[in-house]
Formats: C-alpha cells, structure tokens, sequence
C-alpha cells in the first residue's frame, strides 16, 4: 500500500512527465518533462522496499495504461523480439518497468523522439548495457548523435563486462562507423592482444580495415586464388585469428573464430564438414580440379572448409572450458595453426 503522500507525487509525475524511471538503489521516482527538465520524488516505504517498489510499479501501470497487475512479465521474451504494438509506446515509458523500456527499444517503431526518451529511461539501470546493445543494432541510431552517447556509455562499462559473448558483441557494435575515435579504437585493439574477445569483434566487424600496427606488408607472388589471402589486410586477419587460437580458452571465442575464418577464405567449389580430416581430403581434391600444385593454395582451400562443427560436438559433450579446449582439440586446432602459419609465410 503507498503512503498517500508517495500516491500524490506520483499522479503530479504521471501528468507533467513524458517518462518515469525508478533508481531502486537510490529510492526514487525520476520523471522527464516535456522540456527535458527532471522532478525527483524521494520514496518513503514503510517496510519491505522491494515490495514497496512493486507497487508502485502497479501503480503506474494501472494509471497509465490500465493495467492493475502492472506490466506482464511474461511478456519478456517477446519484448526481445520486438513485438510492441507502436500505439502505446511512450506510455511504456511512463510506468518505471526496465522490461518495458527493453520492449520499446526492440520495436520496430522506435524513432528519434522515443529513441532519447528509452535512453534516458536506461540511464542507471541494471539493464542499461543491454538496452545500449539493443539500440546499437539500429542503423538509424549509429547515425544519431545519441548513438555516441551510448557507444562511450558501452565503451566505459566494458571493464567491467565479464560475460565473453557481451565483450564481443559490445566491441563488434562500437566499431561501427565513428561511433567511437580512431584512438579508442587502437586502445581496443592494443588491449585484445591480452583480451582476444576484443579481437574477434574486430575480426567480425572490420574484417578489411584492421590496425596495421606491425608494419604487416602484403605478398605478392601473383597467384589468383591466393589474392585474398595475401593482401595487407588479409595477412592481418589471419595473423589476428592465429593470434586468437593460440589463447583459445574460451568456447564463444573459438565458435566465432572459426565462423570469420571461414567466411573470409569462403571458396565456391569448398563445403563446410565437421570433420579436420574431411576438410584436407577435400582440399586436395579440389586443389587437383583447379588443376594446381601449390601448397599454400591447398592450405587456403583447406581453411575455406573449417567452421565451429569442427569443435562444438567436442566441446558440448565433454563439457569443456579454460585451457582444456585447447588440450582436447590440438587435433583440429594445430592443422588449422599450420595452414596459417603456411600463409603468412612469405
């Protein structure tokens, strides 16, 4: 039950504000003017404040959108999927729900004006990496200027993002455009010589535009099906994920290694297989159809067949993680090491 005092500042914000959010460790109701200007309501629960902010959660929801169960919560996984009717929008703004501002970040309705709004709603969240993630996928939000401020927002929360696939994915979606400065960038990728995550997002994201800070020339030797591999940028890339591979201790990290590489060495007459094996005979077969004799090329077709089949199996059913990835694949891993060291050979 809300005090009666709580009661009135809340009806005060639900009539001036365009958004309300709620600062759990703080307890307080924050409402956003029209004018962008905040009205701060200091809470006073007189018990158990976790169940006092549920019921002002109700509150809210059943004032604003005539819900007096508050916000399904079952709605989350659909909130995630982005399907939000775009009618009630900013209302889901104005009931303190964290769900609710996931829901209206993953809409297909989301525009300029709501976009600041749901940002705003995020700030000091638990959920704010997540919804800055979310966000981040749109294309007209990596051209906004509020695009920026969640980029620096992600950017200084990295330190202290634990979860691998969160790290990739975080530095995939900030080296998109300008969103970061070329400088932020080099210090992401200088620190992902220790932190390899950082550098499978790179490899992902910016696989022909890569830090060249080793001074790696490309080879020339003038051969067709090796063009790709010996260019500047593609010594680079496969130098990066040998790089990856020898730190492997990660199953996410080594999934998505193995996805660019492949993708980058994609060849029209090479399948992807799930056995080490049935990648080299197809290589030699191929390589014997083109109607050539070159090491390096059968390496690089060898490299076209690879793909996270060759390990998941492994991996899943013995459970693996840290350092015996390494141990339990040095089957698979070490022909694929040798065929890159072959390449960047000169």
């Amino acid at each position: 039950m809300l005090t009666s005092d709580d009661t009135l500042r809340l009806n005060i914000l639900i009539s001036t504000c365009v958004a309300i959010r709620i600062d759990v460790y703080k307890l307080m109701v924050i409402g956003l003017t029209k004018d962008k200007k905040e009205q701060t309501t200091t809470l006073n629960p007189p018990d158990d404040y976790s169940k006092y902010i549920e019921a002002i959660q109700k509150f809210l929801a059943s004032r604003v959108l005539g819900s007096m169960g508050g916000y399904a919560s079952y709605l989350k996984r659909w909130s995630r999927m982005g399907y939000v009717s775009s009618s009630n929008l900013k209302s889901l703004l104005k009931i303190g729900n964290i769900e609710a501002v996931v829901a209206v970040a993953n809409s297909q309705s989301l525009d300029d004006e709501v976009l600041a709004l749901v940002w705003w709603c995020a700030t000091n969240t638990d959920q704010q990496a997540e919804i800055g993630r979310f966000l981040l996928t749109r294309d007209f939000v990596i051209k906004h200027s509020i695009g920026k401020q969640i980029a620096n927002y992600l950017l200084e929360f990295l330190p202290f993002t634990n979860d691998t696939t969160q790290l990739i994915d975080t530095t995939n979606l900030l080296l998109q455009d300008d969103l970061i400065s070329q400088q932020a960038k080099y210090r992401l990728w200088k620190q992902g010589q220790r932190k390899t995550a950082f550098l499978v997002g790179f490899i992902e994201r910016m696989e022909n535009n890569l830090p060249n800070n080793n001074g790696t020339i490309a080879l020339n030797n003038g051969i067709k099906e090796l063009e790709r591999v010996n260019s500047e940028q593609g010594q680079i890339i496969l130098q990066t994920i040998n790089h990856i591979l020898k730190k492997i201790n990660q199953e996410h990290i080594l999934y998505r290694t193995l996805e660019v590489l492949s993708n980058y060495l994609s060849h029209p007459m090479v399948r992807r297989l799930s056995g080490i094996d049935e990648c080299q005979v197809q290589a030699k077969n191929v390589l014997r159809q083109l109607g050539l004799d070159n090491e390096k090329i059968k390496a690089r077709l060898f490299l076209a067949g690879v793909s996270e089949q060759l390990v998941v199996s492994t991996i899943s059913s013995h459970g693996l993680t840290g350092s015996t990835i390494r141990k339990k694949l040095s089957n698979v891993l070490d022909p694929i090491q040798d065929a890159l060291n072959l390449l960047t050979t000169p």
